[in-house]
């Protein structure tokens, strides 16, 4: 993966402009461009010509080259129709035909008014859905401004952590305190229904997130399902400005130190070496590192993180669509020298398998809790030209032993199922437990 990118956990963020080849202008050499200078017949002698004043061949002159450069832009152009209709076909005269066929029929004869824009983004929506790839979307260009202002950490919202569980449902996986969120009675757990009323089934927790988004002091409507008490209700939340928190973390007892790494942005990269540093001084000799319910993020920060307490060695490997194979490598210096317990679950997902993998297989650290979610796929962005974009599934990842998990995930050292009516009966987390037993011995 050479293009200019910029990596995530489960998706590597790619700048990638469609290659437009110009079939019709072709490319000129200097051979090429050599006058074929051919003599001409011999003519009577004629009266000597004058000469044009400077002035109006330098116009002349100037008028040609307007006319050149018209042409050739005209021609790249065209260069540009060919391309896309030599394409994959899909953008054929017979396809656009047809597309505009439908659009008359449901215009002309519908019973519900349809917006012109929306009919043309469903049709690139749908393009994605049948690659098959289920992690491939469109995005138009505010969803995709939301999706990058969340990587960010900066934002206009309510305070609520958005997850997407197994079942493609995106719920609420934790509230800030005090958080417009948590005041309008949001709590974890919650599966999102509607946002300001419209259905948010089918969509990805980016496009979920950029709903409930929005300017500071505006109010919107979250219906939830509450799994816990079968009721569904609506809370309403004044959005503010608020920054993301990524990375908690505390002492667990005089040596072992605790860090919750809730997804994999920009920030966390910061937040955790804030963590460490803090912990170092508080007398941290081992640690516990909290990835149950991360479901990923930007693989560069999982790197920047990692890069922080491994040494060097291996921390995951790709492999795409040609076979090319990509080894990312930790090249410093081993920064953390105790043990290190990965709590994980089955949302433990993508940027937190690879950082569970590296930690496992260059004997670092081992795993408590339940098996991973095993996403085991890289997702590239390409950005389109009016600030819309796609994401697709370009790359398979492999831990560094060479394991692929994708579909199958990562077995814990140590299986402990969560205990959930302990948990909700005193906060008892038996997991966290279990690894505090296991650093005491």
């Amino acid at each position: 993966m050479e293009n200019q990118e910029i990596q995530t956990g489960s998706e590597t963020v790619s700048v990638n402009e469609p290659e437009i080849k110009n079939d019709l202008m072709g490319e000129i050499t200097e051979t090429q461009a050599e006058e074929a200078v051919q003599p001409a017949e011999t003519a009577p002698e004629s009266p000597k010509k004058k000469k044009h004043p400077f002035g109006k061949g330098f116009a002349f002159g100037m008028l040609v080259m307007l006319l050149l450069c018209s042409v050739a832009f005209f021609f790249l152009c065209l260069g540009r129709v060919v391309y896309i209709s030599i394409g994959p076909d899909l953008a054929s005269a017979e396809v656009i035909a047809k597309a505009n066929t439908i659009a008359t029929y449901l215009q002309q004869y519908s019973i519900y008014e349809y917006d012109e824009t929306a009919l043309r983004e469903g049709m690139l929506d749908g393009l994605m859905s049948a690659t098959g790839d289920k992690y491939a979307v469109y995005y138009n260009a505010e969803e995709l401004t939301a999706v990058f202002n969340d990587y960010d950490g900066n934002f206009y919202g309510i305070g609520a952590l958005i997850k997407q569980n197994l079942d493609g449902e995106v719920y609420i996986s934790g509230v800030y305190e005090d958080s417009p969120a948590e005041k309008s009675g949001l709590q974890a757990g919650d599966i999102i229904v509607a946002v300001d009323g419209e259905d948010v089934k089918g969509l990805d927790r980016y496009e979920v997130a950029s709903r409930m988004r929005g300017e500071k002091g505006t109010e919107v409507t979250v219906t939830v399902y509450r799994e816990s008490t079968g009721e569904t209700l609506e809370c309403r939340a004044v959005r503010d400005n608020l920054k993301k928190i990524d990375v908690e973390y505390r002492m667990l007892t005089d040596d072992i130190g605790y860090i919750l790494i809730k997804d994999f942005d920009d920030i966390a990269i910061d937040q955790f070496t804030d963590a460490l540093a803090t912990l170092k001084v508080l007398g941290m000799k081992d640690m516990v590192i909290d990835l149950r319910g991360n479901t990923g993020g930007l693989l560069r920060a999982a790197l920047g993180i990692v890069r922080q307490i491994m040494c060097k060695g291996v921390i995951f490997s790709t492999e795409d669509s040609s076979g090319e194979k990509t080894i990312f490598e930790c090249d410093g210096d081993r920064e953390f020298g105790g043990r290190i317990v990965i709590l994980t679950d089955g949302y433990t997902a993508s940027a937190s398998e690879i950082m569970t993998g590296a930690l496992r297989d260059n004997g670092m650290a081992i795993s408590i809790g339940t098996n991973t979610y095993g996403k085991g796929l890289v997702q590239d962005f390409f950005f389109l030209s009016d600030g819309s974009g796609i994401k697709f599934t370009t790359d398979q990842y492999f831990t560094p032993n060479g394991t692929a998990i994708n579909g199958v995930g990562i077995a814990p050292d140590i299986e402990v199922e969560f205990d959930y009516d302990a948990y909700m009966a005193d906060g008892t987390d038996n997991q966290l437990d279990a690894a505090i037993e296991y650093l005491e011995k």
